[in-house]
């Protein structure tokens, strides 16, 4: 959770820590042996400059990390950042916009690349892919069923979607009352099971076809016959035997891109 080395950008976006405390707690990781030591960075956070990005990298770059996750920022609507927004009347959240945030992200990629590391996922970078596991990761994206805990986290069991209560005082009343404190849950159907996983496995950049059609029954390019081609009539994807492949450009933007395989009553309305 480094998010960034600057001290005044870690202030102003109203991260908790400072650099120091990255030096400290990173050496104090290594130094009690922790087999696999990942770092986040955050693209595009407010007041960031192409200079102080590029900063960011090589400090990230230095401390050869097993693993290095970049995520683009995003401002959602619980966070103090929007309500700030909110009040000042401001439609657009005071960070880079997607482009640019896009080419730092490829461009910390990039660097990594540069002395061996390998891209495996939308946001991942790995030093030895032998040895690196995303064991939560790859369980989560491929169906395993994942039990919350804690306030407001997410669960999937047996197919069912589910999310704790939000707010601390009711999850409290009802884990105190030995009772589950789910406040809402959504049962999928097969057929949103085979897209969801889908969705989520093409995030590393690549799906098998023949493990789809094993798992589910149909060949994917069959399943999704028209969002496949409309992703290569863009240039976004091509197949190559058993593999369907996103380019760079695409995994840096999957998230939007995956909105042409969800079902129509999912599809966000021009009002939303």
């Amino acid at each position: 959770g480094i998010e960034h080395f600057d001290d005044h950008i870690l202030e102003i976006n109203g991260r908790a820590h400072r650099s120091k405390e990255i030096a400290r707690a990173y050496a104090y990781a290594r130094e009690i042996g922790f087999p696999q030591i990942n770092i986040d960075l955050i693209a595009g956070m407010v007041e960031e400059t192409e200079d102080k990005w590029k900063e960011a990298v090589a400090k990230a770059l230095a401390l050869q990390p097993d693993s290095l996750t970049v995520y683009q920022m995003e401002v959602p609507y619980n966070t103090g950042i929007y309500q700030q927004m909110k009040a000042q009347g401001k439609l657009v959240a005071p960070v880079a916009d997607w482009e640019t945030k896009r080419r730092w992200v490829d461009y910390a990629f990039r660097e990594f690349e540069k002395v061996g590391y390998a891209v495996n996922s939308t946001s991942t970078v790995v030093r030895d892919a032998s040895k690196v596991k995303f064991l939560y990761r790859e369980g989560l994206f491929s169906g395993a069923d994942l039990l919350s805990v804690g306030v407001a986290s997410f669960g999937h069991i047996n197919g069912v979607h589910y999310q704790n209560q939000a707010d601390f005082d009711p999850y409290l009343a009802k884990v105190n009352a030995g009772e589950l404190p789910i406040f809402r849950a959504y049962p999928t159907t097969p057929d949103e099971r085979y897209i969801r996983e889908f969705m989520l496995m093409l995030k590393l950049g690549a799906n098998s076809r023949s493990q789809f059609k094993a798992k589910f029954g149909t060949d994917p390019l069959e399943q999704f016959a028209v969002p496949l081609a409309l992703l290569q009539d863009w240039g976004c994807l091509t197949v190559d035997g058993d593999r369907i492949v996103l380019t760079r450009d695409a995994l840096l933007q999957v998230d939007r891109l995956l909105m042409e395989f969800f079902k129509p009553e999912h599809r966000p309305t021009k009002n939303a």
